[in-house]
């Protein structure tokens, strides 16, 4: 069985794309390009300058610009795009297929938008824009709280800002995002995140745009909206748009190596971006990915891929990783079945990616003069880093049920994400979280529960739980997922309260080798810390007291990465490892299936 763990080989070919002549009359066509239209222009008889006048919008909100006179050139033309065909990996011998001539035929739609798609996007307000100022503010919310996730505008997107967008499905949304993000007084006077979707949704289906790339990114944007849980049928959600934008990425060959050139690091932050949401969804839905790594041959993220800012790409990568990882994990938990070199991967895997942080993304890096891990100050995006790693090692770590014993590693893990969590809460950030972290809350909530046969732990842990039922309640202001969160861990909490004490448990000490996995977190962030008395140094300092990990054994212990297996069977991080296994099947109401596979949820039902 090929490992499904990302990274993977990854090989260099394109066959059988084949970029059209230009039309005559037509302009150029760029569909492997990005959505830098500055260029050209492609106008037809029906193309013409929309006023952007103050008209009423749905629901009694004006939309209007600055200034009556603000015109915004919109393209209607449709262009045909190269396509991506692989007929020939199956398809052998010395017969080949000339797709060139299977291409020779013109499409069913060649012209531009009709008379009614023009009429029903009037309607839908889909050619109103907000003020000058009121746009302003939606692009510095994107830019800082949804673009660090989703990189998928170009160097001359980024420069042009939105006021030159090209694309009015493109801005509109990305005002979708912003709005869902940061739905401010100045922004909901003018347009709901419920108005500015209806607008993109519009232009979408009316075929609006004529640039698949630009499409595409205006899906990963659209996946901000998400007005229902996984509890509903929705072909608003998100999961519905991922797919939507995966089966286009598909045709336009996202998933290919590109070639190198201008657009090259534009189109793999946009399949990466896509894959990155693919994972999550999954993790938060407990179903499986639209993509299959097994078919990408597009080569991890690297800092070229931002020419613009080596910053974001240093946040991205590890994020594109752990990401990928996790939904691995999953994958793994949901089809019951992880062999032991899969599992020592992940391990390593693990242990390196802390290590391979920026010091700027690291939560507490260590200092050389005192060999403390002192906290650092608060980084909103570094410690949401440090959360799909914190559950990586909760799903990875989590005990049978047969063994009657609460591993300390997803408790710990578990507590160190109430740790960051209650960061958020107390700078008023939680609003800013993606909806994923709804799932990341409850996930870690409910491993904290598991530790009810422990009056000191159960006592310790409870700090914890009001933190994220707070965060939960939040959360449930924008995202609705989190309203049945929120009723599934109260649930959850309040059957595990009826339970006395449970016997037969046991509570193992963490090895040094499971505490490699959490070094670099200052334990500042988990409060059960203190329970694990034999594993903590404490230094103490003018100011305060700081409480480190104190890794016993060698300290120059070295992991055994997956490459030397040849000469180390299996590398002993203090997790179980069997030749293959099956995980097993433990339903719970509210949770995915596969986060409840092979845990020790005893009193539950």
């Amino acid at each position: 069985m090929p490992l499904p763990f990302w990274p993977r080989p990854h090989y260099l070919v394109i066959p059988d794309i084949v970029v059209p002549e230009v039309l005559p009359g037509r302009g150029q066509v760029d569909g492997l390009q990005d959505a830098d239209h500055s260029g050209h222009h492609i106008p037809d008889e029906r193309s013409h300058s929309l006023p952007l006048q103050s008209q009423p919008a749905p629901g009694g909100s004006d939309i209007t610009t600055d200034s009556p006179r603000e015109i915004m050139t919109v393209n209607r033309q449709r262009t045909e795009s190269p396509t991506y065909i692989g007929r020939t990996y199956y398809i052998g011998g010395d017969t080949t297929i000339d797709e060139r001539s299977a291409r020779s035929y013109t499409p069913s739609r060649t012209g531009g938008l009709s008379d009614m798609e023009e009429k029903i996007l009037e309607l839908c307000g889909s050619f109103k824009l907000p003020p000058k100022s009121t746009r302003q503010i939606l692009m510095e919310t994107f830019m800082q709280y949804c673009y660090p996730w989703m990189p998928t505008l170009s160097q001359s997107e980024l420069h042009q800002g939105s006021d030159k967008f090209q694309s009015l499905l493109l801005m509109q949304s990305m005002f979708v995002a912003a709005s869902r993000i940061s739905p401010g007084p100045g922004v909901e006077s003018y347009g709901s995140s419920e108005q500015f979707y209806q607008r993109a949704k519009a232009l979408f289906w009316a075929g609006h745009e004529n640039n698949p790339l630009t499409v595409i990114k205006a899906i990963t944007m659209l996946h901000w909206y998400n007005p229902d849980g996984p509890a509903y049928v929705s072909y608003d959600a998100s999961e519905f748009w991922l797919k939507t934008g995966v089966g286009l990425a598909y045709q336009i060959g996202l998933h290919k190596e590109p070639p190198q050139g201008p657009h090259r690091a534009i189109r793999r932050r946009i399949w990466w971006s896509l894959a990155v949401r693919d994972s999550l969804i999954s993790v938060s839905h407990g179903r499986p990915r639209a993509i299959n790594m097994d078919d990408c041959e597009t080569s991890p993220p690297c800092l070229d891929d931002f020419p613009e800012s080596r910053a974001q790409g240093e946040l991205f990568i590890p994020y594109v990783e752990i990401c990928c990882l996790l939904g691995d994990l999953v994958e793994c938990c949901s089809r019951r079945r992880m062999c032991s070199t899969q599992r020592l991967h992940v391990e390593t895997v693990l242990f390196r990616w802390t290590r391979t942080l920026p010091s700027n993304l690291r939560l507490s890096p260590k200092q050389p003069h005192t060999q403390t891990y002192d906290l650092l100050a608060h980084n909103f995006n570094a410690r949401q880093l440090h959360v799909p790693y914190l559950i990586c090692l909760i799903i990875l770590a989590r005990p049978t049920a047969a063994s009657g014993e609460v591993s300390p590693v997803p408790v710990l893990a578990a507590s160190f994400v109430a740790g960051i969590y209650e960061y958020f809460l107390a700078r008023d950030q939680v609003k800013f979280l993606s909806p994923v972290f709804t799932n990341f809350c409850l996930v870690a909530s409910i491993v904290l529960l598991s530790v009810r046969p422990f009056p000191d732990l159960w006592e310790a842990i409870q700090p914890d739980l009001e933190v994220m039922q707070k965060c939960l309640n939040e959360l449930s202001k924008r995202w609705r997922s989190a309203i049945g969160a929120s009723k599934a861990l109260q649930k959850a909490i309040d059957i595990r309260k009826s339970h006395l004490p449970g016997e037969g448990s046991s509570l193992t000490k963490p090895t040094s080798a499971q505490l490699a996995l959490l070094e670099g977190f200052s334990v500042d962030l988990c409060r059960i810390w203190p329970i694990y008395e034999p594993q903590i140094a404490l230094q103490r300092s003018d100011n305060a007291a700081q409480r480190i990990i104190d890794i016993q054994g060698n300290p120059g212990e070295e992991f055994t990465p997956i490459s030397d297996q040849t000469t180390a069977a299996m590398a002993d991080v203090g997790f179980a490892t069997e030749a293959e296994q099956d995980l097993m099947n433990l339903d719970f109401g509210g949770i995915g299936e596969w986060f409840m596979n092979d845990w020790d949820m005893t009193g539950f039902r």
